[in-house]
């Protein structure tokens, strides 16, 4: 497996795959940055329970589309060449299959240490007196990272099987429209059935609108325990099936 884990990164060395993750958290850093609403007065009292719902949003817009991008470009050197027989010559394919998986994981902790830091910093250059709820800031992690991993094998699963990586990216695209779409839905309709909505279902936050006041405040809510564990779940039935369709492909 290490010689595997070597000859992936030797694959990627000049595609500058690392700074996909810097490009895409650097771009919400400059979302949340320039938006005004943040730095309004009423909004410093509770400026990281904000920063937390919001980022979960701003992650379902870009997310998917980009982990359907790296896991294509991790797949890219043998669909362009069709050097699959070639290298499952020197290779098992359960090998390649956990190697590029492995890959996946070593981005999606980048993108988890990223956002890990994009947090406390945004609230330091914004007028923020709210200190960092840190049961509600790791649990945004802890989502983000297992959400972020279940998308990429999803993406790498699709890549892997379809020669054509217009395919794939379109799925991810696809992916981050009806994500952002389900969040419109309740709990236990499309907002639970749909994998690209998980980093919403997976808050510990939710908004209350007063129309008395025309205001709205953020609150505590309770993990969807019961969600998160049939899409982990569902996460290894995808694994299984995926690695065995891929097993089962001819080369």
């Amino acid at each position: 497996m290490i010689t595997a884990l070597r000859a992936e990164f030797m694959k990627t060395k000049r595609r500058f795959l690392w700074l996909l993750p810097f490009c895409v958290v650097f771009f919400e850093f400059l979302w949340t940055i320039t938006n005004s609403y943040l730095r309004k007065p009423e909004i410093a009292a509770e400026g990281y329970y904000t920063l937390l719902f919001q980022f979960p949003l701003i992650n379902t817009i870009f997310m998917p589309l980009t982990l359907a991008a790296m896991a294509s470009r991790l797949c890219d050197a043998e669909n362009k060449g069709n050097t699959y027989k070639l290298l499952c010559t020197m290779q098992q394919k359960k090998i390649i299959f956990d190697a590029k998986l492995l890959m996946g994981i070593f981005y999606v902790l980048i993108f988890t240490a990223l956002e890990a830091g994009v947090i406390p910093l945004l609230a330091n250059l914004l007028p923020f007196t709210q200190k960092l709820p840190v049961r509600h800031y790791l649990a945004f992690l802890a989502v983000f990272f297992l959400v972020s991993l279940v998308l990429f094998l999803l993406q790498q699963i699709l890549s892997l099987l379809i020669p054509n990586q217009l395919i794939p990216l379109f799925i991810g695209l696809l992916g981050s429209l009806v994500g952002v779409f389900s969040a419109f839905f309740p709990m236990g309709s499309l907002a639970g059935l749909v994998p690209w909505g998980y980093y919403m279902v997976g808050m510990t936050l939710s908004s209350v609108y007063e129309e008395s006041t025309r205001s709205m405040f953020i609150e505590e809510a309770p993990f969807a325990w019961g969600w998160f564990a049939a899409f982990l779940a569902a996460s290894v039935l995808l694994y299984l099936a995926g690695k065995h369709l891929f097993l089962k492909k001819e080369v």
